[in-house]
């Protein structure tokens, strides 16, 4: 909108309205979006729309009469609404974008113009858009003279020469608040198959006429499709089940055949065809969560899939309602037996009722609709919620429970009679889980607690005099209300102390008896068992003592005092607990072993005696004085024996229990510990081997089966090495000349090492002839066979011989140390050491041609030239060649710059120095500084290479004559008259005769100091 214009008139107001009637919407249904313009997403301005899209003209930010931009939001101006897009970030995604056009007069056309193609014939169609009013009358920029908007829609033929349909929006004024409101225009092709659609200016220039448009569609339009589901009314079925399947029905207005193609979503946006779902009737699987359907219809099967030629029913949905949360226990309720029964309870959201239940499912319903239940009788009961409006019930049923705690009992028993110095028990029985309080002879209150399973133990300290325990209260642990009073007494008398007391001999040899001594209170009764067996008893008379004869035992044997009794109307028993262990002492035995049972002569042997623990062995060596040895707890012992000479026999004597002289016997057994054999070791094979040349050395013994290893030591050898086996094989090679390597080798038989020997082996050197590659140099008229190179060794004749070969060939005649090769070619020869005999490895070498340069041309540049440059050619040789100037390294390039003045020498050379040629040449140039300082360097100004005659003459910057020199002279030392001349730039001329002419050359250099 153009701010600066004024309207004066309300009279345009009325030029730009028309009647509308035309435009409509679709009425049956529709399919999806043959093209849907969006205009993009994002904060910056743009892109611009295609060529041919708009007759107005894109700017990339607010837009003047007769622009556009596409841009997220609408305020471009103050006076302008505030509004996102149609469909902000729901389908355009973030920052949706509309073409927002700020419309004149005078730009007449179109807003948007698209071209569709592949229509089909006789088919409807539908074609959209949004609009809104940017204008903010609110601003009151524009007044009464406002310009409202209003678009015609268009839609022609491909060659936009027959108008198919049209219709105007008519006048929309701008509002308060942002509206957007779409338009449609509805029309049927007949032969057609491209139309050409058209959104157009229908308002007037001036203060207003500014629009927004989005979400351009241009879609098919069919005969009205329905879905419905005799499970349901409407198109919308709801269920509180987890999972549901129902039966689907679309029906069409039309009287045609039509032809279906069932789709689901799970969001509604994105649809997928249901493979084989193609008639009017569908049965969806089971469901779990919100599911759509609808179908696509068309009048032709084929149609189904162009998006031209087929329409969409409207959308079924089938959603899952929720039910409510779990109700909420307020609590379990714990009474006792003696109390009412009161209310139990539970929370549950709003919207929300209970049922009450007698079992976690189905059961019986207890009572409906309310949040509290009083129960008859003791139990869990189960609070179901449900939403009052749609009945659908929560996941679970919440458990709550009411316990009615029963008034306990007890009883008391135990007994009531006891010794002095004992304890006793006393039991309670009564109701499960119970605590009683009771006191003892009146002291403070105690608590003992009935178990689980109905009872109680309280042992009583040991008691010396009678004590009464009087029970008072039985109070429920579930309920510490549920209480209830006992006030029931338990006296215990307590009779004077009982003793008793085994005594006798506790270890007996096996297979003898023992008498055991009862020593107790008189006239009382002891009771005990022998080992664990059934309680026997033994009379105790007015003296105190019994006594009791054991049977002959082979095995230990236990003695258990029980208890004890007393008679008469205080009569008491009092538990005993003395153990009485006769052990049984078997007769000792023992065996004996050797390790190792064969040595060598002089070795050692350890015997290992094994049998009845702490028993003394008896034992004799070779049937010698015997000797003895203590087994340790564990029934074992060793003795280790030096310095066998020969085969030894231990022969076992007798074994002894120490402290039971009777406890004793002889045994037999022995261990023989024999001698081996120690082997002796010989050798043979050959002592002088070449290097890289296997040994092959033999050894022997006079012993089969003896075993041989070594080490050994080098001198100016590898490759030797410790080992074992009957043949020492290794590879030796030396490290310069002649060595050797010495062998230790000690031969061995079960362990037994015999005498070391040693074998010395020699190992020489193999000849190293070295001969390296070279060329027959040529020049241009010599011939390969005129010329030769001599191949060298490197060794002399007298002591060694020498095989030639060419080509892989042997050279008959070619024996010496050095050959002269006349053809080009592979060389190689072996050289054999005439006092070894050892050969060397064939050494090769190439022998190739080169013709040689012959002469060299010189180029320089001229005198005093700004970059002296000299450059080489050579006449003749193969190359390719290496260039030298003076001392500096050698190059590839024939050119060398800058070059310093003076006398220089080049030389070149080629890679085989077949060719060294040298040339000089003479850079005339003149120094650009010197410093006449006498440090020996620089100290003199002249030009160098020029003829003796040739004249300069030395001025300062003002043209006054210093100095004249020659070139054959010292130079000019930066005097005047004796006086030294300052740090300046000094100017100079030479005459000097080049190429037979006589030259003047001007210049100037620096004086340093």
């Amino acid at each position: 909108m153009n701010h600066l214009k004024k309207i004066v008139t309300l009279i345009l107001l009325f030029i730009s309205t028309y009647n509308y009637s035309q435009l409509g919407f679709c009425t049956g249904s529709k399919g999806d979006a043959i093209f849907s313009e969006k205009f993009g997403n994002g904060t910056t301005y743009g892109p611009a729309l295609p060529a041919g899209i708009t007759n107005y003209t894109y700017i990339s930010g607010n837009p003047n009469d007769g622009f556009y931009t596409l841009f997220y939001r609408t305020n471009l101006y103050s006076t302008w609404h505030y509004s996102l897009d149609h469909t902000p970030d729901a389908t355009d995604g973030v920052n949706g974008k509309a073409l927002i056009v700020n419309a004149n007069a005078s730009t007449s056309g179109d807003f948007y113009k698209r071209t569709v193609t592949g229509l089909c014939i006789n088919t409807t169609f539908e074609f959209s858009a949004w609009v809104m009013n940017v204008y903010n009358p609110g601003s009151g920029f524009c007044g009464a003279s406002e310009i409202p908007i209003n678009v015609r829609f268009e839609i022609w033929n491909d060659t936009e020469t027959v108008l198919l349909g049209s219709g105007n929006t008519g006048n929309i004024i701008g509002t308060s608040t942002p509206i957007w409101q779409q338009f449609a225009l509805v029309f049927t092709t007949t032969n057609q198959t491209s139309v050409v659609l058209k959104m157009k200016n229908n308002g007037l220039g001036g203060c207003g006429n500014d629009l927004a448009i989005d979400d351009i569609e241009f879609r098919s339009c069919g005969d009205l499709t329905t879905i419905s589901s005799p499970s349901t009314v409407g198109s919308i079925f709801s269920t509180c089940d987890a999972t549901a399947s129902i039966q689907l029905q679309a029906t069409t207005s039309g009287t045609s055949t039509y032809f279906y193609q069932w789709q689901t979503s799970t969001n509604g946006f994105t649809w997928t065809d249901i493979a084989g779902a193609n008639a009017s009737t569908y049965t969806t699987p089971s469901l779990s969560s919100t599911t759509y359907f609808r179908t696509k219809v068309a009048q032709d099967a084929a149609n189904l899939s162009n998006d031209f030629c087929s329409a969409l029913s409207d959308v079924f949905t089938v959603s899952f309602l929720p039910g409510p949360s779990n109700s909420v226990n307020n609590g379990d309720v714990t009474i006792c037996s003696n109390q009412g029964i009161p209310s139990l309870s539970v929370s549950s959201e709003p919207g929300s009722s209970v049922n009450w239940y007698d079992a976690p499912t189905g059961g019986t319903l207890l009572q409906a609709n309310s949040l509290t239940y009083t129960p008859t009788a003791g139990g869990t009961f189960y609070a179901e919620s449900y939403f009052t409006a749609s009945n659908c019930k929560s996941a679970s049923r919440t458990p709550v429970t009411l316990t009615i705690v029963s008034l306990p009992t007890v009883s008391i028993t135990g007994t009531n009679s006891i010794c002095s110095g004992n304890s006793t028990n006393i039991i309670l029985n009564g109701t499960p889980n119970t605590a009683v309080t009771y006191t003892i002879d009146g002291g403070a209150t105690q608590t003992v607690f009935i178990n689980s399973l109905g009872n109680a133990t309280i042992p009583t300290p040991i008691l010396t005099a009678n004590s009464t325990y009087n029970f008072l209260n039985a109070t429920s642990n579930a309920l510490s209300s549920c209480s209830a009073t006992l006030n029931i007494p338990f006296v215990i008398n307590v009779n004077s102390t009982l003793t008793a007391f085994i005594s006798g001999s506790s270890t007996i040899c096996s297979g003898s008896n023992t008498v055991l001594t009862f020593t107790a209170t008189p006239n009382t009764t002891v009771f005990y068992n022998v080992d664990g067996g059934s309680t026997q008893n033994l009379p105790i008379d007015s003296t105190g003592i019994a006594t009791l004869t054991t049977p002959n035992l082979t095995s230990s044997s236990t003695y258990t005092l029980t208890s004890i009794s007393s008679s008469g109307v205080n009569s008491c028993t009092q538990t005993l607990s003395q153990i009485f262990t006769i052990s049984i002492t078997g007769l000792p035995t023992a065996s004996v072993t050797a390790n190792p049972v064969s040595v060598c002569s002089g070795g050692s042997s350890t015997l290992n005696f094994s049998g009845t623990p702490n028993a003394i062995i008896t034992y004799s060596q070779n049937g010698g004085t015997s000797q003895t040895t203590t087994l340790n707890a564990s029934g074992v012992a060793s003795v280790f024996v030096l310095n066998i000479i020969s085969d030894t026999t231990f022969q076992l004597i007798e074994a002894t229990l120490p402290g039971s002289s009777s406890c004793n016997q002889l045994i037999s057994g022995s261990a023989l510990v024999s001698i081996n054999p120690t082997p002796m070791a010989s050798f043979s094979g050959n002592l002088n081997y070449c290097s890289n040349e296997p040994l092959d050395i033999t050894l022997a013994s006079d012993i089969v089966g003896t075993t041989y290893s070594w080490t050994v030591t080098q001198n100016g050898t590898i490759g030797a090495s410790s080992g074992s086996g009957n043949t020492i094989n290794q590879v030796l090679s030396v490290i310069n000349s002649d060595g050797n390597a010495t062998y230790f080798v000690t031969p061995s038989y079960n362990g037994c090492a015999g005498t070391t020997i040693e074998i010395d082996v020699v190992i020489h050197a193999l000849p190293n002839p070295i001969v390296n590659d070279g060329v027959i140099c040529l020049n241009n008229s010599s011939t390969p066979s005129s010329q030769f190179y001599t191949l060298t060794t490197g060794l002399n004749a007298t002591d060694y011989s020498f095989d030639w070969y060419f080509g892989g060939i042997l050279i008959p005649t070619a024996s010496g140390n050095s050959y002269n090769a006349n053809q080009v070619g592979s060389y190689s020869v072996i050289a054999t050491n005439n006092a070894t005999g050892c050969t060397s490895d064939e050494v090769f070498a190439t022998v190739s041609e080169s013709i040689q340069g012959e002469s060299l041309i010189i180029n320089q540049s001229g005198t005093f030239s700004d970059n002296p440059t000299i450059s080489v050619t050579v006449v003749g040789g193969d190359g390719p060649f290496l260039y030298q100037l003076d001392n500096s390294d050698f190059q590839t390039s024939n050119v060398f710059f800058p070059v310093s003045p003076g006398f220089h020498t080049i030389t070149v050379v080629d890679e085989t120095f077949c060719t060294n040629l040298t040339a000089t040449a003479t850079i005339i140039n003149y120094p650009h500084y010197f410093t006449p300082n006498g440090d020996g360097t620089h100290d003199y100004w002249n030009i160098r290479g020029l003829s003796s005659n040739s004249e300069i003459l030395i001025f300062d910057r003002f043209g006054k004559l210093l100095k004249q020199i020659f070139t054959n002279q010292v130079g000019w030392d930066g005097t005047y008259n004796g006086q030294t001349m300052l740090s300046d730039d000094y100017w100079f001329t030479v005459k000097y005769t080049e190429n037979g002419s006589e030259k003047l050359f001007r210049s100037h250099f620096t004086l340093k100091r």
